[in-house]
């Protein structure tokens, strides 16, 4: 973590790069939620004329809104004047968000893609072998982006903040206990999505288990 006591002035354009990331979130995860409806699994609800994937629909919904929450913390940390650098620790707050939406979105598509692998899977016994190396492919692919998205990106994001050690840490703090409570959010939803009723993990089970998420895939 940065040690520099020198006002903080980062370059407006650092900002607008992330906010065009944000942009193409927002547009893929709309685009997913739309045809989610047609992935195979999920549950059959009475009233609602197609499948609800109760993991993924969270996943997606929760990577829209911290994408929409990322905005609003980049736009802020710029300066109201001709050039527009960006001066407040807000740009590190955005950053921690657009890489959990990042995640959030990752596991909204490849989660319910390891599905439809394995349904195709089952299928298909004749090329088994086959279909095993594209799932564990895709998972590996997946579960890369997410390990990143998650844990590598925040880290580095910190670790080059040019703001003080005390706002680092608190923004670390802060970042790991939204983490902490969005895997418990999930842990509940793959609870009621969970095919055997009675074979859920416990909360902290649960819990533990969405912090290597790629691996339940």
């Amino acid at each position: 973590m940065s040690k520099n006591n020198k006002p903080v002035r980062v370059a407006v354009n650092v900002m607008r790069a992330r906010l065009t990331v944000i942009g193409f979130n927002i547009a893929i995860v709309s685009f997913q939620i739309a045809q989610l409806g047609k992935s195979t699994g999920g549950l059959r609800v009475p009233g609602i004329g197609h499948t609800v994937h109760v993991v993924a629909d969270l996943q997606l919904f929760m990577a829209l809104g911290l994408s929409l929450l990322a905005l609003p913390a980049f736009i802020m940390s710029s300066e109201l004047d001709e050039v527009g650098t960006c001066t407040h620790w807000s740009l590190v707050a955005g950053d921690l968000l657009m890489y959990m939406a990042l995640a959030h979105t990752v596991a909204g598509f490849f989660g319910p893609l390891a599905i439809t692998i394995e349904t195709v899977g089952g299928n298909l016994p004749q090329k088994a072998s086959e279909i095993n190396i594209l799932e564990s492919g895709a998972i590996v692919v997946g579960g890369t982006a997410w390990f990143l998205a998650i844990y590598a990106g925040p880290v580095v994001s910190l670790l080059r903040s040019p703001f003080g050690r005390p706002t680092n840490i608190a923004l670390g703090s802060a970042y790991l206990l939204v983490l902490i409570l969005f895997c418990w959010l999930t842990s509940q939803t793959v609870r009621v999505e969970s095919a055997v009723p009675g074979d859920e993990p416990g909360v902290i089970l649960g819990v533990l288990r969405e912090l290597v998420q790629p691996l339940r895939w």
